[in-house]
C-alpha cells in the first residue's frame, strides 16, 4: 500500500501551494510564464517533493499545464475564456440583483456602499489587490442576498476563473473611479428597490468592464508577456 504524506509535508505542500496560487491568480508570475521544481525549491527553502505536490494541486485546477521535456508552465488566458466569463456573469449576476432587491437589508446596503468607493493606485501591487478583493466582496455580497446558495456558489466560481483578468485590467489601465461610480449606481438602484434597473446597471457594468479589458489587451503588443513578473520561477 502506497504510504501517506507527513504532517509536515502536507503542511509545506499547502503553504507552497497557497503563495503560488495567490500570485498566479494576482499576476504576479504571468500567463505563460515557466515554472521550475529546483527554482521554487531554492525560493521557498524546501527540497522538491513539497513542490511537485503544489504543482501538481494547480494543475488540477488549470492554472499550471506540464509538458514533456519542459516542464511546468502558468496557463494562459484567452478572449474566449474572457467572454464566456463574461457572458455567464451577465445572466447570473442580473438575475442575483433582481432577487438580491427583495430581500437585501439597509445594513448591507451600506456595507456594499463602503465597498463602491474603493480605488487604487497602478503603481501599488498591494492597492492593486485590496480594489481587486473589494470589487469581488461587492458582486458576492449581492448575489449572497439574492437568497440562493447555488447561485452564489455559481458566482464565486465564476469569479474566481476571472481574478486574473481582473488583475490585469487594473493593471493595464485605471479603472478605479469608473468602477467606483459604477457599484453607486447599482447600490441606489437597490436603494430604490427598483429590480429592473438594479439588474440593468450591473449588466451595465459587467459588459462596460468586458469591453475595456478587451480593448486594454487588445491594444498591447504581446501584452501579458510585457507585465513584469513578481521573481524568475
Amino acid at each position: 500500500m502506497p504510504t501517506k504524506p507527513s504532517h509536515a509535508t502536507e503542511s509545506l505542500t499547502t503553504k507552497v501551494y497557497n503563495a503560488l496560487r495567490r500570485d498566479i491568480l494576482a499576476c504576479a508570475i504571468i500567463p505563460g510564464q515557466e515554472l521550475s521544481e529546483g527554482v521554487l525549491a531554492a525560493r521557498f527553502k524546501m527540497s522538491k517533493t513539497p513542490v511537485r505536490e503544489a504543482l501538481g494541486k494547480l494543475r488540477s485546477e488549470g492554472l499550471i499545464k506540464t509538458y514533456p521535456r519542459r516542464g511546468y508552465q502558468v496557463a494562459s488566458v484567452t478572449f474566449r475564456d474572457l467572454n464566456e466569463l463574461f457572458e455567464m456573469r451577465s445572466l447570473l449576476e442580473g438575475r442575483a440583483a433582481e432577487l438580491a432587491n427583495e430581500k437585501i437589508t439597509p445594513e448591507k446596503l451600506d456595507h456594499l456602499e463602503s465597498l463602491a468607493h474603493v480605488v487604487y493606485d497602478r503603481a501599488e501591487k498591494p492597492s492593486i489587490m485590496r480594489f481587486v478583493q473589494a470589487n469581488r466582496r461587492f458582486h458576492e455580497a449581492i448575489a449572497l442576498a439574492s437568497g440562493n446558495q447555488r447561485l452564489h456558489a455559481t458566482v464565486v466560481q465564476v469569479l474566481d476563473e476571472l481574478e486574473r483578468f481582473f488583475h490585469l485590467g487594473a493593471q493595464l489601465r485605471d479603472v478605479g473611479l469608473e468602477t467606483s461610480a459604477s457599484h453607486r449606481k447599482i447600490v441606489q438602484a437597490l436603494r430604490k428597490g427598483d429590480a429592473v434597473l438594479a439588474r440593468r446597471n450591473v449588466i451595465e457594468e459587467i459588459e462596460a468592464t468586458q469591453h475595456g479589458l478587451i480593448l486594454a489587451l487588445t491594444k498591447q503588443s504581446s501584452s501579458l508577456m510585457e507585465l513584469k513578473p513578481a521573481f524568475v520561477a
